[in-house]
């Protein structure tokens, strides 16, 4: 998906964070700025720097150098942005040549693209949906997809899911590799939905 140009960019950007502990790694980031990308609504530039280097930020030795590492992201941003409008974007990894080094990166990119869509939560899921007794086919198919995502990032966070498939006889990794199997399906519906809302606020704009 992205140039070794765009990655080596990216990680120079990286290479300047005060707490390398608190900054995403190269992977994280590329995930964020896929899901920076497939979010209708605007995100601002502290929102993401905020995520990406933690409380500490970055150093850069003036303006000037920051500017020109902040425009490979921006860079990057825009062009997986343009992706979408031409209905081009696509979930970057070949399930075709999966072994355990591109698992550890699929999980970093999922664990990026989760947290760029926190930041307009309620896009995705409105608290509307939330409080509904009885959600939609489509609303449940969504919230599915939000699982996914959320079950390969941060499995910890939704213990239940593991719970009731160990109770079918899988152990956590067999339960693990099947949310992972349902993730390029699962992302390609959250694109899909995030098309449709596009389309309904230029319907009625």
């Amino acid at each position: 998906m992205l140039s070794i140009e765009e990655r080596n960019g990216l990680q120079d950007l990286l290479s300047h964070a005060v707490n390398p502990a608190e900054t995403m790694t190269l992977e994280q980031l590329e995930g964020y700025l896929f899901g920076l990308a497939i979010t209708p609504d605007p995100t601002q530039p502290m929102e993401w720097f905020l995520d990406i280097f933690g409380e500490a930020f970055a150093e850069f030795a003036d303006s000037e150098q920051a500017n020109q590492h902040f425009a490979c992201f921006m860079d990057v941003y825009q062009r997986l942005t343009a992706l979408r409008l031409q209905g081009k974007l696509q979930f970057p990894f070949d399930y075709d040549d999966i072994d355990p080094p591109m698992l550890g990166r699929l999980r970093g990119w999922v664990s990026g693209l989760d947290r760029a869509l926190a930041l307009r939560s309620y896009l995705w899921m409105p608290d509307e949906v939330l409080d509904q007794p009885d959600m939609s086919e489509a609303d449940q198919e969504i919230m599915t997809c939000l699982m996914v995502v959320l079950g390969v990032a941060q499995p910890e966070k939704i213990p239940e899911i593991f719970e009731g498939m160990e109770e079918d006889g899988e152990d956590e990794h067999e339960i693990w590799a099947h949310l992972v199997g349902q993730l390029p399906q699962a992302v390609d519906a959250l694109l899909g939905y995030s098309e449709k809302l596009v389309a309904l606020r230029s319907a009625s704009a």
